[in-house]
């Protein structure tokens, strides 16, 4: 049976994907043998979907490519995110450590005159706070005032800590009179008090820093002279000495 060259173009498709019955098929391939022009449009056909299939090929590889692309990138940002957030943690700690250190060991509460209760009784200096760990002095340039700083850290509270029901001695303030009127060939020990000192007073929170601050003008006698002077003006003087 003759069949005409548009049946068989209507069948290679189907037959060059091999998607026809078998009578189709062998009507196709008797076609095939006795026509060049249909030959010809198979060639074509088997180019197209070569070409077709290599294109869905190089598709596929370039999706695979993009999403393994994809897929580093996201696994490099959970990367830094994780190390950012191990060095963040680290730096917390530390802050807070930092924090809690300087909180507890170094930040001082300075304490005023009525805070401390002190008063003066048989020539003895008496307060409610515990001194131990809470009083230090700054001595004058010229060796002859004294100015006594009370401040409490967290941890001055805790291993000194301030009954509420007890006096304390602060000072013994006839010892900076003995001091003054001692000779100089008078033996005098790492307790004594230093000779020479006349006037000993109270600092108050708000003058700390300027107390601190005094051997600044350790060079310049006239303007020390005038900041010390300046100083006990506004301080508690607790102590002068009998002349």
């Amino acid at each position: 049976m003759k069949i005409s060259c548009n049946i068989i173009e209507d069948l290679l498709p189907l037959y060059v994907e091999d998607a026809v019955s078998e009578d189709s098929r062998q009507l196709v391939e008797e076609h095939l043998k006795e026509c060049g022009s249909c030959r010809k449009m198979q060639e074509e056909i088997i180019r197209e979907n070569q070409f077709g299939s290599e294109q869905r090929k190089i598709s596929a590889d370039k999706r695979k490519e993009a999403e393994i692309r994809s897929l580093k990138k996201i696994r490099s940002n959970i990367r830094r995110k994780r190390i950012l957030s191990v060095v963040l943690s680290a730096v917390l700690v530390l802050g807070v450590c930092g924090f809690g250190h300087y909180w507890y060991y170094d930040r001082e509460t300075y304490l005023s005159w009525e805070d401390t209760g002190m008063i003066i009784k048989d020539n003895k200096l008496y307060g409610n706070v515990n001194p131990l760990g809470r009083i230090r002095s700054v001595i004058s340039v010229d060796q002859k005032n004294m100015f006594y700083i009370v401040s409490e850290t967290g941890w001055t509270r805790k291993e000194y800590p301030t009954d509420k029901n007890e006096t304390y001695e602060i000072l013994d303030l006839q010892k900076f009179e003995d001091a003054y009127n001692r000779k100089p060939d008078e033996p005098a020990d790492e307790t004594s008090m230093p000779a020479g000192i006349e006037n000993v007073y109270y600092v108050e929170p708000a003058d700390v820093k300027e107390a601190e601050q005094l051997w600044n003008y350790a060079d310049e006698p006239d303007k020390a002279g005038e900041k010390e002077a300046e100083l006990a003006s506004k301080c508690k003087l607790i102590f002068t000495v009998h002349r």
